[in-house]
C-alpha cells in the first residue's frame, strides 16, 4: 500500500484528525494533508515521527523508496 494510504488507513483506525496527529507528530496540519494527498515526499524524520506517533514501527509506514533523500551538498 503506498505510503499515503498507508498513513490515512492508520490515522483514521486510531480516530484521529490531521490536526491532532500534527499536534502528536510535531508536524503542520498542512504537511500531513500533503502527505494523505500524495502532493509531497515525507523525509526520514517525518516517517520516524509520525510512526512514533501512530504507535507502529517506521518500515510499517513506508518503504524505504518512499522516503525522499536530502541532498547533503545543498547545505554545504
Amino acid at each position: 500500500m503506498p505510503f499515503s494510504q498507508n498513513l490515512r488507513r492508520l490515522r483514521l483506525a486510531r480516530f484521529l484528525s490531521q490536526a491532532e496527529l500534527a499536534r502528536q507528530s510535531g508536524l503542520h496540519t498542512l504537511t500531513i494533508s500533503r502527505l494523505e494527498a500524495a502532493r509531497a515526499r515525507p523525509s526520514a524524520r517525518t516517517v520516524r515521527a509520525l510512526a512514533s506517533s501512530l504507535a507502529v514501527a517506521p518500515g510499517e509506514l513506508a518503504a524505504p523508496e518512499e522516503v525522499a533523500r536530502v541532498d547533503k551538498r545543498a547545505f554545504h
